[in-house]
């Protein structure tokens, strides 16, 4: 439920969101068309490309897929000046050859080493978008592969900055997101160059699967407790490694789950990988010790894995080495 603050104050109408419909106040949209972009970032945040707005009384207002490239905006000339707004997006621009042009970033980007000397504009979820707008960059790689992530998306519209939103949610979306960059950055011979070394890297992990497909858990967040669902592009990464997630029926990008829930799925074996926590800090003993999992039998056999988000949650160019530690894990079972 969201509040809608009118622009010149009074009243504030309410907005309902969920996947599968968006109530909004008809008056509203009539006055501000943007509340239909808000409500498609909103969705395409949560892996959703289907808009189905309706008003209080159940009519509808818009009924439509949409495309990513619908909620961002073309850069006005050749870009020189980029912002990237996720750690991904860094080395998505990185892998292009062309962080030179990165003039500034949220606050969790590290790689490249480059990073380091870039302008910080605060975390991810909440960077400050009047500065962004001060540094007048010619294109900023905005994200919605995390929720929350839309209020940057929409904040950047109203301050008529120009973007490309990434959202992949498959491994097919990355690579048409790097061609995409390419041709932003001016680069689609080098982009080419990048995808092809994903397609045989995808290609040769493929051909090593086990015949037999481990069922696999990938934990985001332990408390409470968050796993990819059907629109993830880490179902594709766990199918590489030779495996399948249990919860790949899931309907959106990131789904919460109770300790029931994981227990009935009965994973053969279990992958922490919280959202921004370092490798190091990852504690495998904190899902065989949470309370509710003493019958999950992954946990009480010690399958419980740690892997790194830097991999296995920043969709780019560098996503296939979560495969890669999967695979390895998953050959040992």
């Amino acid at each position: 439920m969201f509040e809608l603050r009118p622009r010149g104050g009074g009243p504030a109408p309410v907005a309902v969101f969920s996947l599968g419909r968006q109530v909004l106040p008809r008056t509203a949209v009539e006055e501000d068309p943007d509340l239909l972009h808000a409500a498609r970032a909103w969705l395409a945040a949560r892996g959703s490309r289907e808009l189905r707005a309706v008003d209080e009384t159940g009519s509808s207002i818009c009924a439509e897929r949409f495309t990513l490239s619908d909620l961002g905006s073309s850069a006005t000339q050749a870009v020189r000046k980029v912002i990237t707004l996720a750690p991904s997006n860094a080395e998505l621009v990185a892998s292009l050859g062309c962080f030179e042009r990165v003039i500034a970033c949220e606050d969790s980007s590290d790689s490249p080493p480059e990073t380091a000397k870039c302008e910080r504009l605060g975390p991810d979820l909440g960077p400050d978008l009047d500065r962004v707008a001060e540094l007048r960059p010619d294109l900023v790689f905005s994200s919605l592969s995390v929720p929350g992530m839309e209020r940057i998306v929409t904040g950047l519209r109203a301050r008529g900055v120009p973007q490309r939103v990434l959202a992949p949610r498959s491994i097919t979306d990355v690579i048409a997101e790097v061609r995409l960059a390419g041709a932003d950055l001016g680069v689609p011979d080098r982009a080419e160059e990048v995808v092809a070394a994903m397609e045989a890297e995808a290609a040769a992990l493929r051909q090593a699967r086990p015949p037999r497909a481990a069922k696999v858990y990938l934990e985001w967040w332990p408390r409470p407790m968050f796993t990819p669902g059907a629109a993830c592009f880490t179902n594709n990464l766990i199918e590489l490694a030779g495996g399948i997630n249990v919860f790949a029926d899931r309907p959106g990008a990131s789904v919460e789950i109770t300790p029931a829930e994981l227990v009935a799925a009965d994973p053969d074996i279990c992958f922490v990988s919280w959202c921004g926590v370092a490798l190091e800090k990852l504690d495998p003993d904190n899902l065989i010790r949470r309370p509710g999992l003493e019958a999950l039998r992954a946990a009480r056999a010690g399958r419980v894995i740690r892997l790194d988000e830097r991999y296995s949650g920043r969709p780019g160019p560098h996503m296939l080495e979560a495969a890669r530690i999967m695979a390895r894990a998953i050959a040992s079972l």
